[in-house]
């Protein structure tokens, strides 16, 4: 193989299948699988992309920030959030990406959404993707996060944080999902006591589960985006970042939409 997603577990991931769509779309001979690493044996990442013949990986949960001891560089997004998702090879060093930030940035731009205030629940890793996108556009942020602890984690301190008990609503351009609270059919609304945000009509709710196509938390507005179009922008971003090439979004968007659509049917 020539690239592939690592993760624990990683059976359920899409990327197999949006990059090799893309591969093939732009007539490249090259092949993506995933590959099972647990936390346990990642300090033999070096070994594994070698083992494998890999130029390059994506990383997903639960190894994009303890990826980055066992890396030589950091770049860009990855270096400020100590985040990784993307990881190219050059010669025998790894170089590290964040194209998350980028990824969900450019869907509120695609969109011409409004953002000048914005309210993220969750305060995980999403979140600080999520965060650090609003920041360079410009945004003001709240976090809210059902633990004070939760915002230990986070070295940019330069927005809003509070704790579920102390949210008493407000009126927000944008309101971002960023747990995995859907992925079951929960709803955020009770949990994060949305019920005290005031004036929906014009907000936007954006739910980075894509999985399923429409959530609870999203049927509560009158405007909705789900993550599919980050997790199609992230990877087309680490194609980018692999062959130096533009990947070809929408007709992986298309394909990857409507095999969602035929798996629920």
């Amino acid at each position: 193989m020539d690239y592939a997603v690592i993760g624990h577990p990683i059976k359920h991931t899409y990327s197999p299948l949006i990059h090799n769509t893309n591969f093939k779309l732009n007539r490249d001979n090259l092949f993506y699988d995933k590959l099972e690493v647990t936390p346990e044996s990642l300090s033999n990442i070096r070994n594994i992309m070698n083992e494998n013949s890999l130029q390059g990986i994506n990383v997903t949960v639960p190894h994009k920030e303890t990826i980055i001891q066992y890396l030589d560089y950091v770049n860009g997004h990855g270096r400020t959030i100590q985040a990784v998702n993307t990881v190219k090879r050059v010669d025998d060093k790894l170089y590290g990406y964040n194209t998350d930030v980028s990824g969900y940035k450019k869907t509120i731009i695609d969109n011409h959404f409004t953002y000048e205030k914005v309210l993220i629940l969750g305060a995980g890793g999403a979140a600080k993707a999520v965060l650090l996108a609003h920041q360079e556009l410009g945004s003001n942020v709240t976090i809210v996060a059902r633990r004070k602890e939760s915002f230990e984690t986070f070295k940019n301190k330069k927005f809003n944080a509070i704790t579920i008990d102390q949210f008493d609503g407000g009126e927000f351009d944008i309101v971002i999902n960023a747990t995995p609270l859907g992925l079951n059919n929960e709803d955020p609304f009770k949990v994060f006591k949305l019920d005290l945000l005031s004036n929906l009509t014009d907000t936007v709710g954006y739910d980075l589960i894509y999985n399923p196509a429409v959530t609870p938390f999203m049927a509560h507005f009158n405007k909705s985006i789900n993550g599919l179009d980050m997790l199609v922008n992230q990877a087309m971003l680490s194609y980018e970042i692999w062959t130096g090439k533009a990947g070809n979004k929408e007709a992986v968007k298309s394909t990857l939409k409507q095999f969602l659509e035929e798996s629920h049917e």
